[in-house]
């Protein structure tokens, strides 16, 4: 009877436990190229579409496969979806009209997704293909930072990939390529300014340029995105423009630097006067507080009247370059000692011969 009993146990776990009839493996991958740009103004309202119950990212949540989901999403589109829920704009200052559509697709998902398995996509799901060949070093950076933003933003637990699911070859134009390595090197060399969020955040957003289903115009529009934004990355550490008038012999012109990161930089200045007219003494080494800046004293001497540029620049402790080389017109309005003593030697010779002349009319006169 124990037998018997034993035998029916073990009959009722292997059935219990065997996958229901039919019941298939269902990956269902939720990803869209990026609608926004870095600064996170929506470039247009294309998701609304897309997100209605019959778009193609709405009939993946309201009417998924069946089967044992697995669950595969991005997490830069659920933070442009989830951005939508609240007041945004698009590119012109027109006011974004998909809150409700973001706010029904956000809670189906949420819903849907209970209890099946969700696997985080790298950031952005760029091409494993070309991140392996323009940011190797940044290979791990997607796979990290997209389970972390999408943990934070459905609050719940995913799991992380350990490679890409996407890893097409496809052509990549020269202008991506090169702007995307300038982001990089831009990242590499003001980073130990930056904070660690926003040094994730341009990271993260650098790789929208390398999404496999980006049309030609998407992607050109994005990456002209990016050189923007790596312009002003590299000019969070500058100099202020200025032009000077010089005249005394020796005077100190006064030069900004201003400091928009977080953190403090150390740094020196090399000055170069683009003439002979004017010389230009050294500046000694300085640190700018975050988000502050401060006066540079250069200190100059004149040569000879007329006119002059000076070139200065700033380089890191490294002595790397830190933003760009600014050229300060200046005008020198200084007369040279020499010219001077001509000029005041001159006059005595006129003086004397003016009483000279005087004392001998002045004879003629008496005679």
């Amino acid at each position: 009877m124990k037998r018997l009993f034993s035998i029916i146990c073990a009959l009722l776990i292997t059935v219990l436990s065997a996958p229901t009839a039919g019941a298939v493996d269902a990956p269902i991958y939720i990803t869209e190229p990026t609608h926004r740009q870095l600064d996170g103004v929506f470039i247009d309202d294309g998701l609304i579409p897309l997100l209605a119950y019959d778009g193609r990212l709405g009939q993946l949540v309201f009417n998924p496969a069946r089967g044992n989901r697995s669950w595969f999403i991005d997490p830069q589109l659920i933070e442009e979806v989830t951005a939508m829920t609240s007041d945004y704009t698009v590119v012109g200052g027109e006011k974004g009209v998909g809150g409700v559509v973001a706010k029904n697709w956000l809670n189906q998902l949420t819903a849907i997704t209970r209890g099946d398995r969700i696997n985080a996509m790298p950031y952005g799901n760029p091409s494993g293909y070309w991140i392996s060949k323009l940011a190797p070093a940044a290979k791990s950076f997607y796979l990290q930072y997209g389970a972390k933003r999408l943990t934070a933003l459905l609050n719940r637990q995913v799991s992380q990939l350990e490679e890409y699911p996407d890893n097409r070859s496809f052509k990549l134009d020269y202008l991506t390529i090169r702007t995307f390595r300038e982001s990089q090197s831009a990242l590499k060399l003001n980073s130990m300014y930056m904070s660690v969020e926003e040094i994730e955040k341009f990271q993260g957003q650098s790789g929208s340029v390398l999404h496999s289903d980006l049309k030609v115009g998407q992607r050109t529009m994005l990456t002209l995105n990016l050189r923007s934004s790596t312009q002003k990355l590299t000019e969070r550490i500058r100099l202020a423009p200025g032009r000077f008038t010089v005249t005394s012999k020796k005077q100190n012109l006064p030069i900004t630097l201003i400091n928009d990161f977080p953190n403090p930089v150390k740094a020196s200045i090399k000055i170069e006067a683009l003439n002979g007219k004017v010389l230009v003494g050294s500046v000694p080494k300085l640190a700018v507080n975050g988000n502050s800046k401060i006066q540079i004293m250069i200190p100059v001497e004149v040569v000879t009247s007329g006119a002059s540029e000076l070139s200065v620049s700033i380089y890191s402790e490294q002595n790397k370059l830190l933003g760009e080389e600014v050229i300060y017109p200046v005008t020198l309005k200084v007369i040279s000692p020499i010219a001077t003593w001509i000029t005041t030697g001159g006059a005595i010779i006129l003086f004397v011969s003016a009483l000279i002349q005087s004392f001998r009319r002045i004879r003629r006169k008496r005679s």
